[in-house]
């Protein structure tokens, strides 16, 4: 039986609230129906365009296009936090993740894991800021979204990183 068009903006709405704000450009992200824990049962569908896009990033104007495609604030903490982030994870810049600096097993069109953890290497900085905004939005990283809408403490961001099923060991983080 078809959805009604209160019962599609009602969904909608959930969607984008599970997502804590993400949004990823135009994109159905059927990625998170396929083969990731904690994936949602159904795509997300969104409906602005805030995705960065760009052929070339550093470290640091990555953190920045990924703390303003997520929504949250771009202050000294944030962006310490976010590159802390990197570096302990290694990705694009240390590692053959490409186009993926904090190392996600998200898998998605054109990527291919790069290690025996599932970690992937993406075709595009667009398909890794996909993947990395999808799994940020997946339900299982509450409290590293929480943190970075606080934004006032990098190292706040850099516990909830280690406490969370992302895979990242401690790592310290200033502001």
């Amino acid at each position: 039986m078809a959805e009604g068009t209160a019962a599609v903006t009602r969904r909608r709405r959930r969607q984008r609230q599970q997502l804590g704000g993400v949004v990823v450009a135009g994109a159905v992200l059927l990625a998170l129906t396929h083969s990731h824990p904690g994936a949602a049962a159904s795509p997300v569908v969104t409906d602005r365009a805030v995705s960065p896009s760009g052929d070339a990033y550093t470290p640091s104007s990555w953190a920045a296009a990924l703390l303003g495609a997520g929504g949250w604030p771009q202050t000294r903490c944030n962006l310490a936090a976010v590159t802390a982030w990197e570096q302990a994870e290694g990705g694009n810049w240390g590692n053959a993740a490409r186009f993926n600096p904090l190392d996600t097993t998200m898998p998605g069109p054109g990527s291919s894991a790069m290690n025996s953890a599932g970690v992937q290497a993406y075709p595009s900085w667009q398909a890794g800021f996909t993947a990395t905004l999808a799994t940020l939005g997946n339900g299982n990283y509450g409290p590293i979204r929480s943190a970075l809408s606080s934004g006032t403490s990098a190292q706040a961001v850099a516990d909830a990183v280690a406490a969370s099923p992302w895979g990242t060991s401690a790592f310290a983080a200033s502001c």
